[in-house]
């Protein structure tokens, strides 16, 4: 065999060579993700076998504990309901009077609120002084009430700015509030003017008893400028009920 004819020869034989090893490799590779996506299928049926739990039996004398339904409010909602179950009845209370029913509806609700200044607390002993000072008097529905001479209807009132409202007659030792508001509504047993500049007198008079900001209706800072228009509405409603009259 000439040597060109064997040099051609070994040539053929070693591309065939490359060729199966490239065809091997080639086909290696491709069955190769096949068997890597069952072995991953495989792996993740296993997980889910045993992510899954059984269901287990309660053991003899072993008793299930049930979820309990949530308590419908707030905390401050569960306090106020607590401490009005664990209010004792009053003993050998005597019967209340009946009280007159409601009238209509008041023309107008006029406020100012007293709110404590630079974290300070209103404590029951201030506020009794405060009272005492404005000549509030403690009385129907459990708040505070400046009454008119001759009259049982009040001038103007005042209440607990923080719920529920009104004022505990024997906790005064461990009373506190955040502040208190006080309230007239028209038409009263005095003139709407004159009604109005006893308030705004009594809650100045608190205001620096109680170290408290004096603030309108709106809880906005009481300006002289909010303070002139309370003074023209009460002018205008005292003219337009003489008209009426």
């Amino acid at each position: 065999m000439e040597t060109s004819t064997l040099r051609w020869i070994l040539i053929v034989i070693g591309l065939a060579i490359i060729a199966a090893v490239w065809l091997f490799s080639t086909m290696e590779r491709n069955r190769k993700p096949k068997a890597t996506r069952r072995q991953q299928e495989k792996q993740r049926k296993a997980r889910g076998t045993a992510e899954r739990r059984e269901p287990t039996l309660v053991g003899a004398g072993e008793r299930e504990t049930e979820p309990q339904p949530a308590t419908p409010g707030g905390q401050g909602e569960l306090e106020i309901g607590a401490r009005f179950e664990a209010r004792p009845a009053p003993v050998a209370e005597k019967p209340r009077a009946p009280r007159a029913p409601l009238g209509p509806p008041p023309d107008k609700i006029i406020s100012l609120f007293l709110l404590a200044r630079d974290n300070h607390v209103i404590t029951g002993a201030e506020l009794l002084q405060a009272t005492v000072s404005t000549g509030l008097k403690f009385g129907d529905m459990d708040i505070f009430h400046r009454l008119a001479e001759g009259s049982e209807k009040p001038v103007f009132s005042m209440a607990n700015a923080a719920k529920p409202g009104y004022f505990e007659r024997d906790e005064w030792n461990t009373f506190e509030t955040g502040g208190v508001v006080l309230f007239m509504t028209l038409p009263g047993p005095e003139q709407a003017l004159d009604a109005w500049d006893a308030m705004l007198a009594a809650g100045r008079r608190m205001a620096e008893i109680l170290h408290a900001d004096l603030l309108d209706g709106d809880r906005n800072p009481f300006t002289r400028q909010r303070e002139a228009q309370h003074r023209e509405e009460m002018r205008d409603y005292d003219r337009s009920k003489a008209k009426a009259d």
